[in-house]
């Protein structure tokens, strides 16, 4: 079974399934995979992938808070991608490290058509999440946020107006960013 532990699952739901693209989605900060099922089950992406480096590592979550140890164990990871397995999702790859690894050793990948930002949730991390992915998209993007109360997301907004996106809609917790 595989779980979550964020909210407004039907918002992702509703603008995975609305997006107008569908050939590589991304999830940064996929923990126990909720997210990522439901952008798989709705976009039906040709390639979905999951970046988490997972490990109890010292982080610090929210632009507001002192830093804490995750419990994102090994055994959390090979539960994930054995639900991932077992419920058939072939197109699905987890990429086992940070986000910053990921975007250093796969600095040509894209376009994306989709992405979920749900791991790092301090400002300046969204920020060079967001320039990094914003230079590999195209019209009809969608950038998702969670949490996004919790950091500067007017500043992350108006960086994103350089590359044209827009706010589609928002929820209390989630929020859509379109590329016209």
């Amino acid at each position: 079974m595989i779980l979550g532990d964020s909210t407004e699952y039907e918002l992702l739901a509703k603008w995975a399934a609305t997006c107008k693209n569908n050939n590589l989605s991304c999830e940064i900060g996929i923990r126990e995979g909720l997210g990522s099922k439901v952008i798989l089950d709705h976009l039906k992406p040709n390639k979905h992938i999951g970046i988490d480096p997972y490990g109890n590592l010292n982080y610090q979550h929210y632009d507001d808070t002192g830093s804490y140890q995750c419990d994102y164990t090994e055994s959390m990871r090979l539960k994930l991608l054995k639900d991932m397995a077992d419920a058939g999702y072939e197109n699905f790859d987890l990429f086992h490290m940070t986000d910053i690894d990921f975007m250093n050793k796969f600095y040509d990948a894209g376009p994306f058509d989709f992405v979920h930002f749900d791991g790092p949730h301090m400002t300046k991390d969204v920020i060079r999440e967001v320039v990094w992915f914003a230079d590999r998209s195209i019209p009809g993007t969608r950038f998702v946020f969670d949490d996004y109360p919790k950091y500067n997301m007017s500043k992350i907004s108006d960086l994103l107006e350089y590359w044209d996106f827009r706010q589609l809609e928002a929820g209390k917790n989630k929020i859509c960013l379109e590329k016209q």
